[in-house]
């Protein structure tokens, strides 16, 4: 039965998240994936006081995306405060970003460069800063502000609600340490990653042979995330789970293929390289291949928000209740591609052949 004119109506509609953007004049990006943030197109946003543009993939699903921005040489953007939380990703250039509570007189200032990852507590006032006269910052965020916009579809509250989380951020001096401590949500917790290439990661063979990864949580955010490697002529195994996790390429060259359970006709296929963002949809199957000389290396964040939807477990073979797809399972065309590829690099293939089920 077709939908009646109403219905039809509010279905088209768009979000509150996209409506806000639209009116609120920040540019929007979308798709399954972008092939370089450091040169996607940005327009100026007034609210932040520089270039900008938002990453809403089909993989978000409404929960988080990426803001890609530029602060222009030898300037500043705005500073501001959200109720949304946010994992900076500095893509290029150094520079600087201060924050303060609502009653310190001096900022904490911290000083990055590329390839720095940090997370400002949740709704503290704080300001980028660009280091360099003669070349612009990019980075990007990965954050939550989809979620609380659609939630409260209210700009002011977002952007401009007083309130200091004081059990995440007291203004400590040594609040951005680098400093990797165990954790209970991931790994490690850890407030500041000065260089995301020079992170020891641990490795993980079930998952796939010359796999690694660490996972980290950064300034006490609901937002997770890990750090994972594919080293030279090998692939990830395959595996399925929730929506929202932005992938972000920081070493390495290759491509990453998704399906939909029982659509392997219908794969997407994603070539990536460093500043390369992918997001896999819920629930699609999906493998990383490299094709490089060198280890891919990979930032994947995350909504986190524990418990909270279907419970997947892409670290867990199917064959013992999870989502991981062994390599036995998988489609045959899959090896047969990553093998031609590898060849066309001159890359050595450094798996063992497929013992399939019977």
């Amino acid at each position: 039965m077709p939908l009646d004119e109403a219905s039809a109506k509010r279905y088209a509609r768009k979000s509150a998240f996209l409506e806000f953007c639209e009116r609120d004049g920040l540019s929007t990006i979308s798709g399954y994936g972008v092939d370089d943030l450091k040169t996607a197109p940005l327009k100026h946003w007034e609210r932040w006081g520089g270039p900008a543009a938002y990453c809403h993939l089909e993989g978000s699903q409404g929960f988080v995306g990426v803001l890609v921005a530029e602060v222009p040489p030898g300037k500043s953007l705005k500073p501001l405060r959200h109720m949304y939380e946010e994992q900076v990703l500095i893509l290029s250039g150094r520079g600087a970003t201060q924050f303060w509570g609502d009653g310190s007189k001096e900022p904490i200032t911290l000083e990055w460069q590329s390839g720095s990852l940090f997370s400002p507590p949740l709704n503290v006032r704080h300001q980028h800063h660009n280091g360099s006269a003669n070349e612009p910052v990019r980075f990007a965020t990965a954050n939550n502000l989809p979620l609380i916009m659609n939630v409260y579809n209210s700009p002011d509250f977002v952007f401009n609600v007083p309130y200091e989380f004081t059990d995440r951020f007291a203004c400590q001096k040594d609040f951005f340490s680098s400093d990797m401590k165990p954790g209970d949500q991931e790994d490690r917790v850890v407030n500041f990653i000065p260089d995301l290439n020079a992170v020891t990661l641990d490795p993980h063979p079930e998952r796939g042979i010359g796999f690694s990864r660490l996972g980290i949580h950064l300034s006490g955010n609901s937002m997770v995330g890990h750090i994972m490697a594919v080293e030279s002529g090998t692939y990830k195994k395959a595996h399925r789970h929730g929506p929202g996790a932005q992938v972000i390429v920081i070493a390495g060259k290759g491509y990453s293929l998704m399906w939909y359970p029982g659509k392997e006709n219908k794969m997407v296929r994603l070539d990536w390289r460093p500043g390369s963002l992918l997001v896999p949809p819920e629930g699609w199957y999906h493998h990383h291949f490299t094709t490089s000389k060198e280890a891919a290396r990979h930032l994947a964040l995350r909504r986190g928000l524990r418990q909270v939807g279907h419970p997947w477990r892409p670290n867990l073979s199917e064959h013992e209740g999870g989502h991981l797809l062994e390599h036995e399972d998988e489609p045959p065309e899959i090896r047969a591609m990553y093998e031609a590829e590898l060849k066309k690099e001159g890359i050595p293939f450094r798996m063992q052949p497929i013992e399939r089920r019977r």
